[in-house]
């Protein structure tokens, strides 16, 4: 149980949620918000979610493309001039939301904090080219996140993570959701720590505390977001519900199907981990997404199930073998190998 693995020293602290049929059959903390501190883990606690942040980028494109100001299928060049070369001219739009667009993890020309925004570092990017063939294979690279939040800027108007606040966070009331962080913010002190260990057999660090300002000086689109599990369990009920809240819809149902088919990978489609294939039945698979810092969710819309863990325990492998825990609970006939 989770209990154990903190025990065992495989985490530092844990919260985990199951919505079943729209309730909470369990939602519990074990563990530290900050061992030292001999702080412990409390419910509705906020994490650095950093690559659940994906999805929220992905979105803000679709929605963009249902107003009809760009197309999937649109080089990223025709938004971005530094893109306009003989390495990145030819990318596109949709290959970028399904990690084919040819960049490795990590594939900025130098550091990122070392650029002053993020427009700065996609031109920097786009200069450069990327490090492998363009459209051949998934490689998951937070590149292609960056240049997608780009070019929500340059298409809107406004910095993309103001766009996610207006056009998700508000309108679904994820209140609990924030795009930037500071030591002086009213909800900073539901903020977690961070952990990280150089192997499974080192002991934890604390490397990040809410006392400091946040690690990077801008939103990155890969990444960024703040939130708690509840926010997040309503997030993935929106699109397990195929868009249709609030009044009106967020997306399309034919665009949200398009986003979880697997794409360049069996296992992600536009910018959401896709854990099963599409049910016989017409129903859409089982999705979410994972964050660095050890946080996960996935929804189950075929159960209408979502399954969450957080932690702050970066790069752990408990999280992982929660959700195929969680599967045989929910479903005790079902065989190894995930959702």
């Amino acid at each position: 149980c989770i209990r154990d693995r903190v025990e065992g020293g495989e985490i530092v602290g844990a919260e985990v949620l199951i919505v079943k049929d729209r309730k909470i059959i369990l939602h519990e903390t074990v563990g530290w918000s900050d061992r030292e501190e001999g702080l412990a883990l409390e419910r509705n606690s906020i994490y650095r979610i950093r690559s659940m942040t994906k999805p929220f980028t992905g979105t803000s494109i679709f929605l963009l493309m249902e107003e009809g100001k760009l197309s999937l299928d649109d080089r990223v060049a025709t938004y971005l001039p530094s893109w306009r070369n003989e390495a990145s001219g030819e990318i596109t739009i949709r290959q970028l939301l399904s990690h084919s667009g040819g960049f490795i993890q990590g594939g900025f020309p130098r550091g990122f904090r070392s650029f002053g925004s993020l427009r700065e570092a996609v031109d920097a990017v786009g200069s450069a080219g990327p490090q492998n063939p363009v459209g051949e294979r998934y490689e998951y690279s937070d590149v292609g996140s960056a240049t997608l939040g780009a070019i929500v800027e340059e298409v809107s108007g406004m910095p993309v993570e103001e766009f996610i606040q207006h056009r998700i966070l508000d309108p679904l009331g994820l209140s609990d959701t924030h795009t930037e962080y500071s030591p002086g913010l009213p909800w900073a002190e539901r903020m977690n720590p961070t952990y990280s260990r150089t192997s499974s057999e080192a002991p934890w660090v604390k490397y990040w505390h809410p006392s400091q300002e946040q690690v990077f000086p801008f939103f990155r689109a890969s990444g960024g977001l703040y939130t708690t599990i509840l926010d997040y369990a309503r997030w993935l009920t929106v699109i397990s519900d195929l868009g249709a809240y609030p009044e009106g819809g967020l997306l399309s149902e034919e665009t949200i199907r398009a986003a979880l088919q697997p794409a360049a990978s069996r296992g992600y489609g536009l910018h959401w981990e896709v854990f099963s294939a599409p049910p016989e039945d017409g129903g859409i698979p089982a999705f979410g997404h994972g964050g660095s810092d050890g946080t996960l969710a996935a929804a189950i819309p075929a159960w209408d199930t979502q399954v969450l863990i957080f932690t702050q325990s970066r790069g752990n492998r408990v999280i992982r073998g929660f959700l195929m825990n969680a599967q045989s609970v929910l479903d005790p006939e079902s065989q190894s190998g995930g959702w």
